[in-house]
């Protein structure tokens, strides 16, 4: 099964990083997570200063909040600290694959 995430408010580096990464999750995750436009995700990574807006939208679709690994994780479903670590990506991407409908 594929899914589709994007990553929206991250720097360019650390966007560029976990987009790097994801062909590396994606030989050991249960799906293949595609990157992609907002409005055709399934998921969102956000920023963790960008969290309260996005869980705000509309959208309906989870999120997935990044947070300095030197802070505090935020209250929220799904996080992942950054600099990202590849084993801590896939168990969050697995918890939210599992999460989403169908």
């Amino acid at each position: 099964m594929n899914r589709k995430i994007s990553v929206s408010g991250l720097s360019h580096d650390s966007a560029s990083a976990f987009v790097s990464m994801m062909g590396i999750i994606n030989g050991r995750c249960s799906v293949i997570w595609e990157n992609a436009d907002p409005g055709q995700a399934d998921v969102l990574l956000v920023a963790a200063q960008d969290a309260k807006r996005a869980a705000n939208s509309k959208s309906g679709k989870p999120c997935i909040v990044v947070y300095p690994s030197s802070q505090d994780r935020p209250d929220a479903p799904f996080t992942l600290s950054h600099p990202f670590r590849a084993m801590h990506m896939i168990r969050v991407l697995e918890d939210v694959a599992r999460a989403l409908p169908g």
